[in-house]
């Protein structure tokens, strides 16, 4: 029988850029009725939600929330479950006690402060997203709602002083975005996390677009391991469309500097996180090429899910056939690299033949009209196939 075990129930939360709490960036929808203004993690762990979803993985259930993962196991993908099993295999942890362990790893989506308009983003988790949808549809927009939410780590002391008394126990740190390396509460913590001599015993994992050199990066050195995602799904004017705000070349700058310090000794692992969507699919060969030119040898291919026009389970039918033949001519370009390209390609197999890119191209022709852009001139090749001009 497939041991469908996940381990982050028992040790982990994430908290959204909203302030609202999720067992994982992946699970489908929030807990219910607690937020980190009203409830300490510790509490929401423990609580009843987390409680039945445990009892769940004990009887070796696929829970629907959990679908996401499944869905790229399937796929012939590694899951987010998969990885974190392996990653934490050295804690010990009792799949039997419904009640969950003690907390030892935080996914902490500290606010939407964000520099940049990605496509595949929106207000929710990123300030400059929102601050254009107030200008382009006026102030009674829900992005005002989002905006005001994604301010809660300014205004939440006792989420801060809660996370003060788990540090002794925190063996892992994630922080993805907004952009974390603009958020100054995550280096407060980080330089309590060293003065409490916790420093040394945890990992820290970000997920940057790339565009930030923070000043504060001496606070690093006191860090067990320091993983650096930068957020890359494609190059040049491709890459700066889709990252909207964003210029290729100081990218490109700021890897070289990160590099020059773990040459100086800084505790650091690096890693190109691409989200495969339906704007760059068809151009994973440009994108492998210039992998290779660069100093990091790990590649983590993510997924988009949401928003689900961008995603590749929702391919638009006429860009079947062109994305499988550029898949194939990517295995031929980089057989390195065949196993992932073909998990892609099965992703893209299982779609659906409904769908006639139409919400696609509304979207796109939306954000074109409003930031004077062009797909169509970006993205040649594949605005063709979907008959976007």
């Amino acid at each position: 029988m497939t041991d469908n075990r996940c381990i982050l129930p028992w040790i982990s939360l994430e908290t959204t850029p909203l302030g609202n709490i999720r067992p994982c960036c992946l699970f489908d929808r929030e807990i219910p009725f607690v937020n980190v203004k009203t409830h300490t993690l510790t509490e929401v762990l423990q609580g009843e939600y987390m409680t039945e979803l445990r009892e769940a993985f004990m009887k070796n259930r696929q829970p629907g929330q959990c679908a996401k993962c499944f869905k790229e196991e399937d796929a012939g993908k590694k899951s987010k479950r998969q990885y974190m099993l392996e990653k934490f295999k050295d804690i010990d942890v009792n799949y039997e006690d419904t009640r969950g362990d003690t907390l030892r790893f935080l996914d902490l989506k500290l606010g939407n402060i964000c520099n940049l308009k990605c496509r595949i983003c929106g207000s929710w988790s990123s300030s400059a997203w929102a601050q254009e949808d107030l200008a382009q549809f006026g102030e009674k927009h829900i992005a005002k709602q989002w905006l005001d939410q994604g301010r809660w780590p300014r205004s939440s002391k006792k989420f801060w002083e809660h996370i003060d008394e788990l540090l002794p126990n925190i063996k892992y740190f994630e922080f993805t975005g907004g952009e974390p390396f603009l958020i100054k509460q995550h280096f407060d913590l980080l330089q309590r996390a060293v003065d409490g001599g916790y420093a040394g015993d945890i990992d820290i994992h970000y997920n940057t677009n790339g565009t930030q050199f923070p000043k504060q990066h001496e606070v690093w050195k006191k860090f067990k391991r320091v993983q650096i995602a930068f957020s890359i799904d494609n190059v040049g004017e491709r890459f700066e469309y889709e990252r909207d705000g964003a210029k290729w070349a100081t990218v490109n700058r700021n890897i070289e500097k990160f590099y020059e310090l773990r040459e100086q000794g800084y505790p650091f692992e690096f890693q190109i996180c691409v989200t495969w969507n339906v704007q760059n699919v068809m151009y994973m060969a440009d994108f492998l090429t210039w992998v290779k030119k660069q100093p990091i040898t790990d590649i983590h291919y993510n997924l988009m899910h949401d928003p689900e026009e961008f995603s590749l389970y929702n391919l638009p039918k006429t860009a079947k056939a062109p994305v499988m033949l550029a898949l194939d001519k990517c295995i031929v370009q980089h057989p390195d690299y065949e196993e992932k390209i073909r998990s892609i390609k099965f992703i893209v197999s299982q779609r659906s033949n409904e769908n006639d890119g139409e919400k696609l191209k509304k979207r796109l022709k939306e954000k074109d009209d409003f930031r004077d852009k062009n797909f169509a001139v970006t993205h040649e090749k594949f605005a063709r196939v979907i008959g976007y001009e």
